[in-house]
């Protein structure tokens, strides 16, 4: 695998690095519109002109409060040829008959079980649960110890909040959001 970039060097861009590091990836620094320091290699500009897709994979650290910048900005990288590989913890578990997609990070104790699709972009937080036969659309969050049980449906660019239970067979709309500590109930349809 080639160096990673993280686009993104707060908080969210820091905890990427060390999961990275966690799961023995390379990262060779961070990609930043707002700050600077030894650690950023450049901006996004850079991307794609003095930083090429060739010698670099990307990270994306950019947070659940501006998914539809995080999403055009994952589009703009990979027209130009960068790839998003997953960083998964070694604590977590994803069952071999799961499917994860490009860009997906997901921390210690998440659990994807069998048959379950999560798409490009997501991320897991840590203990977050993707029980069987669930579909996690594209730039999701589920937040710590969030579950989503059997059959459940996430709509792109959703929030699932901390400790909420998304029930059995139940459909999350696209750009949803459910509050932490809650349990959701939508059928498909609804």
């Amino acid at each position: 695998m080639k160096p990673l970039l993280v686009i993104g060097a707060s908080s969210f861009g820091q905890l990427i690095r060390a999961l990275a590091e966690d799961a023995g990836l390379h990262v060779a620094g961070f990609i930043d519109d707002i700050h600077d320091g030894p650690d950023i290699l450049g901006d996004r500009a850079a991307l794609g002109t003095r930083l090429a897709p060739g010698d670099y994979d990307l990270a994306m650290a950019i947070g659940y409060s501006h998914l539809p910048a995080r999403l055009a900005l994952y589009h703009e990288c990979t027209s130009k040829g960068f790839d998003f590989p997953p960083i998964v913890h070694p604590r977590a578990h994803i069952n071999p008959r799961a499917r994860l997609g490009a860009g997906c990070i997901v921390m210690a104790s998440a659990n994807i079980d069998a048959f379950s699709k999560v798409e490009p972009l997501c991320v897991l937080w840590p203990a977050a649960v993707v029980s069987h036969d669930c579909n996690v659309r594209t730039n999701t969050f589920i937040s710590p110890n969030a579950t989503l049980c059997g059959f459940a449906e996430i709509g792109h660019s959703s929030f699932i909040g901390a400790g909420s239970v998304v029930v059995n067979g139940s459909r999350v709309p696209e750009n949803g959001f459910v509050k932490a500590g809650s349990r959701y109930v939508g059928k498909s349809g609804e």
